[in-house]
């Protein structure tokens, strides 16, 4: 029996790997308020703090990924 490999799906990739970040922020932020502090000022915070950093990290990656894919199948 063969398994199929599900394709994967960039953009879907990204967005998931975003909300784990806002999720880990959320939670060290709100054990420093010591109360929940709540999705959406997690997401504006985590939107406002970080995100340039990550999507200037999570580019670099994606470009070097590709680099490498295409000198594999070259």
């Amino acid at each position: 029996m063969t398994q199929r490999q599900r394709k994967q799906d960039p953009l879907g990739e990204i967005n998931r790997s975003q909300q784990e970040e806002i999720i880990k922020y959320k939670w060290i932020e709100s054990e420093k308020a010591g109360k929940d502090i709540g999705w959406e000022r997690a997401r504006q915070e985590w939107l406002d703090k970080h995100f340039p950093a990550w999507k200037d990290a999570r580019w670099q990656s994606v470009i070097s990924d590709a680099v490498k894919a295409e000198t594999l199948l070259n």
